[in-house]
């Protein structure tokens, strides 16, 4: 029993020891961490990972973003975004680098998907965050919505 108590007592004067000090500190740790991409994309319509069709139009005809199409190549070669790269969601982990190599990690960095429920585009931004893109963010519904307002698209030959 006295053992149990020991552990206790170490536990509580370490816990008191660390979080009293990141109090202290100038640049405090989180306590807690940001949290996964599941729960970092799941926020609505106030979603950080998030950028409006307004901005993302004006990045592009400023030449200023590095456009990623998140959905499968299948759907790319259908249509894409214009001057957009593709880096399917189910490959990010493989192909990331050899698509993003040369981009510095301040570019801002858009991602898309298609359809009100996809997330592709999400989960890619979040992933790209994790990477240090710090300026990756997502167009929601991306593919849909630049094809409603009849913005620079790319089509297969033929």
């Amino acid at each position: 029993m006295k053992s149990i108590y020991q552990i206790f007592l170490i536990a509580l004067i370490s816990a008191t020891l660390g979080f009293g000090t990141n109090t202290i500190r100038s640049a405090q740790l989180p306590v807690w961490p940001p949290g996964d991409i599941e729960t970092r994309t799941n926020s609505g319509e106030n979603n950080p990972l998030r950028i409006s069709l307004k901005e993302a139009e004006r990045l592009y005809k400023d030449n200023a973003a590095l456009f990623i199409d998140a959905r499968p190549e299948s759907a790319y070669q259908s249509g894409h975004i214009k001057g957009a790269v593709n880096l399917p969601w189910q490959k990010a982990e493989e192909q990331w680098f050899e698509v993003i190599q040369n981009t510095p990690l301040d570019k801002p960095i858009i991602t898309y998907c298609d359809g009100k429920s996809c997330e592709l585009s999400d989960f890619m931004a979040a992933f790209l965050q994790d990477l240090g893109y710090t300026n990756a963010k997502a167009l929601h519904d991306g593919w849909g919505r630049w094809q409603e307002k009849g913005l620079p698209q790319a089509y297969p030959e033929g």
